[in-house]
């Protein structure tokens, strides 16, 4: 019994941190399960920065999911700006969401002939979350990430009007069809 004490200690001690890590986690993700509204958690997140406060009233948000690894997103860019100069005077706002630190996205920025004109916001990695879990496909069970980086998707009156998960030009012109149908509506 004294030989299996080490092991049993270690053990508990390893199931204990793995649970630990768990819980924290899921309570890090539950954070949102408590609001009323789809884009309520975003309007929250822009609330609490200064410069986006007012831009928390807008009728229809265009998120950008993306990540500095993913070639695709770069690629993305210039495309979603397009649409940023079209339709951004429609009531239409468009953000980039990303969950890596500000420090890493702003370097890897400064080595890009692309830049965002629209708002990015970083080190956000509960409410991406928590927007990849809207994805209304029901092969991603819920707490599942999707696997496809860049995702775009469209919230308009609490409701999802767009979800795509991939980067393609046909999907640029599906989420550009999406923006130009509900801006007048």
């Amino acid at each position: 019994m004294i030989k299996k004490a080490p092991l049993i200690l270690s053990f508990s001690f390893i199931l204990l941190l793995v649970s630990s890590n768990v819980i924290s986690r899921w309570q890090q993700t539950a954070v949102y399960r408590n609001y009323d509204s789809i884009d309520e958690p975003i309007r929250k997140v822009l609330k609490q920065d200064d410069f986006l406060a007012d831009e928390s009233n807008n009728r229809i948000f265009v998120i950008n999911l993306w990540a500095t690894w993913c070639q695709l997103c770069a690629k993305e860019i210039p495309h979603l700006n397009k649409l940023v100069d079209k339709y951004e005077e429609d009531g239409v706002l468009f953000l980039a969401i990303n969950s890596e630190k500000e420090k890493d996205v702003i370097e890897w920025l400064d080595l890009q002939k692309n830049d965002f004109i629209y708002f990015h916001l970083h080190n956000h990695r509960d409410l991406a979350d928590y927007l990849f879990q809207l994805n209304p496909d029901q092969q991603y069970k819920a707490g599942q990430k999707p696997q496809h980086l860049p995702t775009n998707l469209i919230i308009k009156n609490n409701e999802i009007i767009f979800y795509q998960a991939g980067y393609s030009e046909d999907n640029i012109k599906l989420l550009e069809e999406a923006i130009a149908n509900n801006i007048n509506q």
